[in-house]
């Protein structure tokens, strides 16, 4: 952050609203204090001015979806890295996932341990989601009486061991202990079901994006928007990829579901089209998707029924990507663009 002697910031592109002005921010005991049309500076005399020129000056941005994975796969990432990495993009809170760490956050002694992790090593704010598995609903209510923002589940294999997905009873259970508390339980929204016939050629992304079709995901949702209204718990769809189901999102919103969806800066950005054969770094669950989803995932954005953008930020070590095979079925499934994300939608 500035010095203790910088009193305000002047910019030729300060977003106010909806709106890109010049302006002069005050600051006062290291907070805003009031902004001001760019001629006020004349009028501002005392302390230093930090004249950033074209640069934009925006609120920080809250990235709700970060997979940090310290404890026990620090070697992916730590909090002293990740946090550097949003603080370098804009972001000034993350909201760290239950996986990939060991122990993943399913207990109250597991989130401790990832608490005591974090300790010391956070450049931005820091919070923590916990994690539903098979058999620790005891473990919810504790969990949100020590802080945790809310709860990540998974309706297919998460990809790690250690953190199981949920059969149905488990949901329930689940949703039981959260009534009544105001927290919130995300969905990873695919349901594995038969993929359609692939090539026979693992190195090129449409054999990979068979094996996760669309209907994987609208199938999903419509057991999430069911649960939704049937507890009225708050419920919240992570990277929601596929615009097929966005017309079950909408109906249990009016129905009155009190339900919110995310979509991912990759989603928005790339196209399946675009994807090189071996390019294993673009691989990730759900799958980017052809050109013409992502313009109505931008429509829905636009519309407000998608509510948020997050970078899903799920780093790997470089040997975990296969990029010596290309091999798609064998990489792992993560997109690291935690620094990045603003470029997908800062103002120009």
């Amino acid at each position: 952050m500035w010095g203790s002697s910088v009193s305000a910031v002047r910019s030729q592109r300060v977003l106010i609203g909806e709106e890109i002005l010049p302006a002069l921010i005050t600051i006062k005991d290291g907070k805003i204090h009031n902004i001001l049309p760019d001629a006020g500076a004349t009028r501002h005399t005392a302390g230093e001015v930090l004249d950033v020129g074209n640069s934009v000056v925006m609120p920080g941005i809250v990235d709700c979806h970060v997979h940090v994975n310290e404890p026990g796969r620090t070697a992916w990432e730590g909090y002293w890295t990740a946090t550097r990495a949003a603080a370098a993009g804009g972001v000034t809170t993350i909201v760290d996932m239950p996986l990939n760490s060991i122990p993943p956050t399913t207990t109250l002694k597991n989130f401790h341990e990832k608490l005591q992790a974090a300790a010391g090593q956070c450049f931005v704010d820091t919070a923590f989601w916990g994690g539903v598995v098979p058999g620790n609903f005891l473990e919810l209510r504790p969990m949100v009486q020590a802080g945790v923002a809310g709860f990540k589940c998974f309706l297919i294999h998460s990809g790690v061991a250690e953190f199981p997905h949920v059969a149905d009873s488990d949901l329930h259970a689940a949703l039981r202990q959260l009534q009544g508390t105001g927290s919130v339980l995300l969905f990873h929204a695919e349901k594995e079901m038969d993929s359609l016939p692939c090539s026979p050629d693992p190195s090129e992304y449409s054999t990979f994006l068979r094996t996760r079709p669309d209907i994987m995901e609208m199938e999903a949702v419509r057991t999430v928007t069911e649960l939704c209204l049937q507890y009225q718990v708050r419920c919240h769809i992570v990277h929601l990829s596929s615009a097929q189901s966005l017309k079950l999102i909408r109906a249990a919103r009016e129905a009155g579901a009190p339900l919110t969806v995310e979509t991912t800066h990759h989603y928005l950005t790339l196209s399946a089209e675009d994807i090189p054969s071996g390019a294993t770094q673009f691989k990730c669950c759900p799958p980017i998707r052809d050109i013409a989803n992502q313009g109505q995932l931008w429509s829905a954005l636009r519309a407000g029924d998608i509510d948020m953008v997050v970078s899903d930020h799920s780093p790997c070590t470089p040997g975990l990507k296969r990029l010596d095979s290309g091999d798609f079925s064998q990489a792992w499934g993560g997109i690291s663009s935690l620094q990045f994300g603003r470029l997908c939608y800062m103002p120009h």
